[in-house]
């Protein structure tokens, strides 16, 4: 009877493991080095959330290759006027509950956004909205209290049901009307599936896995079948050893920076930022740390976006900065210390080695640094708030030239925007209202010309490199491309091969 009853437990168990195996012949496993801190568009900043985003939500408009607006919910769109914009919405859309996408739901989710009450931390990216009017079941204008030249590019915002959009922020839990939903979120992982499974991955699921050499591992083992980015380039020879992966790189627009507080006694003096900024040899720190791939920058975007202009090189000079320093009214004690500065960093392996990297640099000036690294959370709530010195941070898959209001603009101090370091100059801030409302893209390039060039004088940020996208595929995968904006839309469409 015991025999029996094992052998029945044993099939059982095998049937289950059959079961399983089928089912994961079907399921695209991706490595993240975090997981999402929301699947709220009204509330999704970090990189990863905007990832996951992609496959759960969808827009009015949406970006192409060229980061020019396009349709996507809305299929039509005429501006008659400077402060007025009238979208008709696409019918036949529904969310994943079922209820169809209306124009209700957009009117909602847009007046949600800019409510002061809710405190979206997009809401200073959408201030120029006045308010949102429901012209008909599927009409919708928008009403502006000023010009704004970057509307179109920020219409991107995933659309939520009237009933999620007006209640308070669920980090876990969303009802969107991309191709995907949401239908598991752990600790481990987040499971999507396909809304329609035609031709296409029927689940994804995103598996948090903080250690890259893990994240490898489990690549190699058929564990996980795609990882992008997050890849320390020590890796890399490794990776290429193993035939059964597939490696690819190319250019991105994730901006890689220093970050500093200007309302610091140390680092608020400019000749101090401007000597960080020369006591650097990045050149080294990007052949040293990530295998000569990043490309230097100077500003956030990169040289091929319209609103680029080109500035001097900031140079590695030991002697400039030393000198710099000497005149900012810290030289060096008997111990050869001028002070101790804090840099606050996440607990990523390749964000610990460029920090403490980026401190022996400083030490040979006489800068001792206390390099204080947090788990994701915890580090990226401080930095929100302005609780730090110096941290270094990327801007990820940057589009739009009005990043530099965002990141520079006195209204654009914590909690209203990003301007984490708390930068102010009333000069800037005039030129960035200008070039936000400007509707002649001649004359925004140069205002930009000139925010670019006061930004590195002033050196706000003292710039690293571009990223370069990393991505490897399993052998399961067919059909990937990376994209310069580090997007994993892709993923939609590759072929699994079962």
């Amino acid at each position: 009877m015991k025999i029996f009853l094992l052998r029945s437990i044993l099939c059982v168990l095998l049937l289950a493991g059959c079961q399983q195996a089928e089912s994961d012949r079907d399921l695209l496993r991706v490595g993240l080095a975090q997981l999402p801190i929301t699947v709220d568009p009204r509330f999704a900043t970090d990189a990863a959330s905007v990832r996951v985003q992609d496959f759960l939500h969808r827009g009015l408009l949406r970006l192409d290759a060229s980061f020019n607006a396009e349709a996507d919910l809305a299929d039509r769109w005429s501006h008659p006027e400077p402060l007025l914009w009238h979208f008709r919405i696409k019918q036949g859309v529904t969310f994943s509950d079922g209820s169809p996408v209306t124009a209700n739901d957009v009117a909602a989710t847009l007046n949600a956004v800019i409510d002061a009450k809710l405190v979206s931390p997009l809401k200073a990216s959408f201030s120029a909205i006045e308010r949102v009017e429901v012209d008909s079941e599927h009409q919708i204008t928008i009403h502006l209290s000023k010009p704004d030249a970057s509307l179109l590019t920020r219409l991107n915002l995933g659309i939520l049901p009237a009933s999620i959009a007006s209640a308070p922020h669920d980090a876990h839990k969303t009802i969107g009307c991309g191709p995907y939903k949401l239908t598991a979120w752990s600790e481990s992982g987040i499971t999507l599936e396909r809304r329609e499974n035609v031709g296409s991955v029927a689940k994804i699921r995103f598996n948090g896995v903080k250690d890259p050499v893990t994240r490898v591992l489990k690549l190699t083992r058929g564990e996980l079948d795609f990882v992008q980015n997050d890849l320390p380039p020590h890796l890399l020879p490794y990776i290429r050893e193993q035939k059964q992966l597939n490696i690819q790189t190319a250019p991105s627009t994730t901006f890689s920076y220093i970050g500093l507080n200007m309302q610091d006694r140390v680092v608020g003096d400019v000749r101090v930022r401007k000597a960080l900024a020369l006591a650097l040899d990045r050149n080294k720190l990007k052949a040293a740390l990530f295998s000569d791939l990043p490309v230097l920058a100077e500003t956030v975007l990169t040289a091929s976006h319209w609103a680029s202009n080109p500035l001097p090189v900031t140079a590695f000079d030991l002697t400039e900065a030393e000198a710099l320093l000497d005149q900012a009214g810290f030289p060096r004690d008997k111990d050869g210390i001028r002070f101790v500065l804090n840099y606050r960093t996440s607990t990523d392996p390749i964000r610990l080695r460029l920090a403490t990297a980026i401190a022996a640099m400083w030490q040979q000036v006489g800068i001792k640094v206390s390099i204080e690294s947090l788990e994701w959370g915890g580090f990226y709530a401080r930095i929100k708030r302005g609780d730090f010195q110096v941290f270094s941070l990327a801007w990820v898959g940057i589009t739009d030239p009005d990043i530099y209001r965002w990141i520079l603009h006195t209204e654009m101090w914590p909690p209203k925007g990003a301007n984490r370091g708390r930068y102010s100059n009333p000069e800037v801030d005039s030129w960035l209202d200008a070039a936000a409302a400007g509707e002649s893209q001649p004359e925004r390039k140069l205002i930009y010309a000139k925010i670019q060039q006061k930004m590195q004088q002033d050196m706000v940020y003292i710039p690293l490199w571009y990223d370069p996208v990393i991505a490897v595929s399993g052998p399961r995968i067919n059909g990937f491309k990376p994209m310069p904006d580090g997007n994993l839309r892709g993923l939609m469409a590759v072929q699994l091969q079962k």
